[in-house]
């Protein structure tokens, strides 16, 4: 079986999954515009070198139009969104040329506000037009399924999915501090959208605990919001600017919690790597992975936006206190069930079930006992 995945970039999000569903034994082809944007990099990303796996950058339609000529009849081609997505959208419109077996992978859509309602309407055109041509969609997010299903799409086309990130390798863990404050960790753009603010304001009423909040990242909010917190928690927090994608693991294992209030993510990678690596989640219900952290056991989700349901999860969590080792070896050994090894396996049961090898519908792997 040859899988085709046809994304704007090299990654991390995507490519553990095509390596390791190349270590499986399939030919993964992975082709993108170029290994990653100078705004990623900004931010800590890194580029991935030597992957098990082919790896071809397009510079020109001439050279996509090559690769699907050549593409087998059967093969998978496994395609970045519906829309706003570069050179993929050409090449959706070869492969229904070719009459290929178009898979589609995207995240839960922001449709808040006035202009969502427009989004839905667009999106209920997208998919009366391109359904016929669509055999699978991989939706990422909790809500994300629904939603599809409810704008027309047929539910047999459609699997919850998620970020499947590569293991996280345990040499770095060491021996936590005792009689310390707990510490919450916020790691994210400093953007209006992650309502960092909505988590400095519900740490201020709860004063009386012992905690302390850590914040990685940077951008445009990163002046106001730190005025913010020296008004509201003076003293409490520390800030650690941007951090390299390869550190964050570490970073995350030394705190007792982390806190991604967004008012809106896909996904929300960090979730998958804090839960990866045994450390506790609470996220809004605004968070495509808000379903693996309700079924983690660990944490919790509160509604997006408001304060009081927020608060009551960051003084249940101080409550409880950090997690023992012990504790934390559970959560992390849990959180195989969204590694790249048990998302390959995943997508594998959905490809033999679209290709009637399989009988019964497969079900994400978090979802199983």
């Amino acid at each position: 079986m040859n899988i085709y995945f046809w994304q704007r970039m090299l990654t991390p999000h995507m490519t553990a999954i095509a390596t390791a569903l190349s270590k499986r034994g399939y030919r993964v082809i992975y082709i993108a515009e170029k290994p990653l944007s100078k705004d990623r990099i900004k931010i800590g990303w890194e580029v991935q070198k030597n992957l098990d796996m082919q790896v071809i950058y397009v510079k020109n339609y001439s050279t996509v139009r090559l690769i699907i000529h050549n593409a087998p009849k059967d093969s998978i081609h496994i395609c970045q969104g519906l829309r706003k997505n570069g050179v993929v959208s050409y090449v959706q419109k070869e492969l229904r040329k070719k009459k290929l077996r178009q898979w589609i992978i995207m995240e839960t859509i922001n449709d808040n506000g006035f202009i969502g309602i427009f989004k839905r309407i667009f999106y209920r055109f997208l998919i009366l037009f391109y359904q016929k041509d669509i055999e699978i969609i991989l939706a990422i997010g909790w809500r994300t399924s629904d939603w599809l299903i409810n704008l027309g799409l047929q539910s047999k086309k459609v699997f919850s999915f998620a970020y499947f990130l590569s293991p996280i390798k345990n040499s770095f863990l060491v021996k936590k501090k005792t009689n310390r404050p707990f510490k919450f960790i916020f790691i994210g753009e400093l953007i209006a959208g992650k309502k960092l603010d909505l988590l400095i304001l519900g740490l201020s009423l709860l004063k009386n605990r012992n905690f302390e909040l850590i914040i990685v990242g940077d951008g445009p909010c990163k002046k106001k919001w730190k005025e913010y917190a020296k008004k509201l928690i003076p003293n409490r927090f520390s800030w650690m600017g941007i951090v390299k994608m390869s550190k964050i693991p570490k970073i995350l294992y030394t705190a007792d919690c982390l806190v991604l209030p967004s008012e809106h993510d896909g996904w929300g990678a960090v979730i998958s790597e804090s839960l990866i690596v045994g450390t506790p989640v609470i996220c809004s219900d605004a968070c495509g992975a808000a379903e693996v952290v309700r079924s983690s056991g660990f944490g919790g989700v509160f509604d997006s936006n408001k304060i009081k349901n927020l608060t009551l999860e960051l003084k249940s969590i101080l409550e409880l206190g950090a997690l023992s080792k012990e504790k934390k070896i559970i959560l992390s050994n849990w959180s195989k069930k969204i590694t790249s090894d048990a998302g390959s396996k995943y997508l594998i049961d959905i490809i033999n079930f679209a290709n009637k090898k399989k009988l019964d519908r497969p079900i994400p792997p978090w979802d199983k006992k």
